[in-house]
């Protein structure tokens, strides 16, 4: 039994977990059910299931998923700014829109007041290092 979280519903699949909510009266629901099949004769041997547990954990495998994962990422489209703010809204996280606004605002006022070519290194973190 598990909940939504961690990456457990993307490796193994359905007949190997219960998958419930993360509040406690649905983790005792899913553990009696859980029992519940395991008294009806439902549940595979464990030996097999621990195998099979096996194949979807291993090395190889989560690194071939997460290349999938990654270059499907790769091949989506480049979204400009104002369709990744639709995105946000659309998603119900508006406080963190706002945010993320604020910082993208703050950074093209400063890029725009203080150029990088105009920024010089400093010593002042090699002198620091030198005092201690």
């Amino acid at each position: 039994m598990s909940t939504k979280v961690g990456g457990i519903p993307e490796v193994l699949p359905p007949d190997l977990i219960y998958l419930v909510e993360p509040t406690v009266p649905a983790l005792i629901e899913g553990l009696e059910m859980a029992i519940m099949d395991y008294k009806k004769g439902d549940i595979g041997c464990p030996f097999e299931t621990h195998r099979r547990i096996g194949l979807y954990y291993n090395w190889f495998n989560i690194t071939k998923r997460t290349e999938i994962v990654y270059n499907l990422v790769k091949r989506e489209a480049k979204r400009n700014l104002g369709q990744r703010l639709t995105s946000q809204i659309q998603s119900g996280v508006l406080a963190y829109l706002l945010v993320v606004s604020l910082c993208y605002i703050i950074l093209q006022i400063l890029e725009f007041l203080v150029p990088r070519k105009v920024i010089k290194k400093s010593d002042s973190f090699n002198s620091l290092i030198r005092v201690l």
